[in-house]
């Protein structure tokens, strides 16, 4: 790719809609909480922290991915790597972010500390998002269902959404988590008590489980948009489904390959998902554990798929019809787009 190609990426207006706060931590950032907290790493990293996170599956991202949440203890700590995330953002010309945030794993007691008040919890954000705004980025916050570690009886999620007191900027709800063993559908009464709430459905399905699971988070969750998705070429009629509702699927290449949901980054359903005719956009997923960026997705695409300026454009011009973004955000976006040549 030429350099001026490059700046055009670079310098293209963007959106994103599939990124999650505690997901955008990077090296510095968990070595920076480390030390404000006087945390020990060693569990996790004997040898120290590495240059750059790397993991053999989901299971070992996971691992390291929690000790980084155990390191988020204060409003204060969600307003500094929400800013942190912020500044990144702003680099790349995204301008308005759809953030995932899982407030379930922050509301717990973990070992001698309790875990946030949902005051505080609110509080962190709302003044992370403030401080984002500062940097010309505009987020709009979803709060998701951790299936893997939050049992459907529990509901601690979509009690705290329905009495609050939530962030403002709240857009959606979601599902996140690892998918095996962890169906969507005992979710399906807490999907319909946030559709209630006015907060659409942007379920993770068709990552780490085949398209059965993205037909469950359509049909059983009201999905509008899916994390993910991948896998959903597996069944012609998860696809047709799909592409009835023009569903929006929501790409991460880089997260698809370190998680294994894919051998290689050239072998990513990327082609096919477009030759389908689905809508998709692409998206960093957790860019500090990645140790990627929204330019590097773009960058990814053009390399690996050949994807053109044009396809580039229209991406994000879908994008931001299928995001929560308020009328005249999207205005403002629509109308920079335009101007691109």
């Amino acid at each position: 790719m030429t350099s001026e190609q490059l700046d055009w990426l670079r310098t293209l207006p963007k959106v994103e809609l599939h990124v999650h706060l505690e997901g955008s931590m990077s090296v510095a950032t968990v070595q920076e909480l480390t030390e404000r907290h006087g945390a020990d790493p060693t569990p996790v990293w004997p040898d120290g922290f590495p240059p750059a996170f790397s993991f053999t599956g989901f299971p070992d991202f996971a691992a390291q991915f929690f000790y980084g949440l155990s390191l988020l203890r204060t409003g204060d700590d969600l307003a500094t790597i929400t800013d942190a995330l912020a500044a990144t953002l702003a680099d790349q010309h995204v301008t308005y972010a759809e953030v995932t945030t899982t407030a379930y794993t922050h509301f717990l007691h973990r070992d001698d500390r309790a875990g946030l008040a949902p005051e505080e919890y609110r509080d962190g954000l709302n003044e992370g998002r403030r401080r984002a705004a500062a940097r010309g980025v505009e987020i709009g916050w979803v709060v998701d269902i951790p299936r893997d570690i939050e049992q459907p009886h529990e509901q601690v999620t979509i009690d705290y959404l329905e009495r609050g007191p939530t962030p403002d900027g709240l857009v959606a709800i979601g599902l996140g988590g690892y998918e095996v063993g962890f169906p969507a559908a005992p979710y399906a009464s807490q999907f319909a008590r946030a559709a209630a709430l006015g907060l659409p459905a942007v379920p993770h399905a068709g990552e780490t489980e085949g398209a059965d699971s993205v037909r469950s988070a359509v049909v059983d969750l009201g999905a509008v948009r899916i994390g993910h998705g991948v896998r959903c070429l597996e069944d012609p009629a998860v696809v047709e489904l799909l592409r009835e509702r023009e569903i929006m699927l929501e790409v991460c290449l880089t997260s698809n390959d370190l998680l294994q949901v894919v051998e290689h980054v050239g072998d990513h359903p990327l082609p096919a998902l477009l030759d389908a005719g689905l809508r998709v956009c692409l998206n960093t997923d957790d860019p500090g554990w990645f140790a990627t960026d929204l330019v590097t997705e773009l960058t990814l695409a053009s390399e690996v798929f050949g994807i053109t300026p044009a396809q580039h454009l229209a991406m994000q011009l879908d994008a931001v019809t299928a995001s929560f973004a308020p009328p005249e955000t999207a205005r403002r976006i629509r109308a920079a787009l335009a101007e691109v040549s």
